[in-house]
């Protein structure tokens, strides 16, 4: 009977370390993940500014393009090409605007 006992002490105690262990690796780990989630964060914020300037400049070129356009077709007097000129100049300024557009959204 005393040899029952001590076996059940033995499986009892690994128990309590292996629990310990766990909860200590835990603990451990939570002030890394929070650091790990900082650097992330900072590089996403990176990527995101660094399109967002891209997009703002492909929106001034459109922007620039749709305005030469529709002077040219305001010039010779051709309707359908100032509607599609007029198309270029708002998505040129929607694109200018994404950023802000966006922060608003959020």
């Amino acid at each position: 009977m005393n040899l029952i006992h001590k076996k059940e002490t033995r499986k009892i105690s690994w128990g309590a370390a292996a629990t310990a262990l766990v909860t200590m690796a835990l603990l451990l780990m939570t002030p890394m993940n929070a650091f790990a989630v900082a650097q992330v964060q900072g590089k996403i914020n990176n990527l995101y500014s660094i399109v967002t300037t891209i997009i703002t400049a492909a929106g001034a070129i459109v922007l620039a393009w749709g305005v030469f356009e529709f002077a040219s077709a305001y010039q010779s007097r051709d309707t359908a090409q100032q509607t599609d000129s007029l198309k270029k100049v708002v998505a040129g300024i929607l694109m200018c605007l994404a950023p802000t557009i966006i922060n608003l959204l959020k």
